[in-house]
């Protein structure tokens, strides 16, 4: 497993579709914490888009606030 930190970057609700957009970017350096710098150092850059549909999955995302991303192959 590959574990990132990523912040909520933006949340936008396509009215059309009803489907929400939310857009990570990985923590950067500042705030200076420790764990924050060991992040950054791994990963500087880079994004992940999602296109939600479910209401109940869209609420869990608040820009600014910052997620732990899991990766693990199957």
């Amino acid at each position: 497993m590959i574990r990132a930190k990523f912040t909520c970057q933006q949340k936008t609700l396509n009215h059309e579709t009803q489907t929400e957009t939310v857009i990570l970017t990985p923590v950067t350096s500042n705030p200076p914490n420790e764990e924050n710098l060991t992040f950054w150092k791994a990963t500087p850059a880079g994004w992940i888009e999602l296109q939600i549909t479910n209401p109940e999955a869209s609420a869990q995302f608040s820009v600014g606030t910052d997620y732990y991303v899991d990766f693990t192959a199957v």
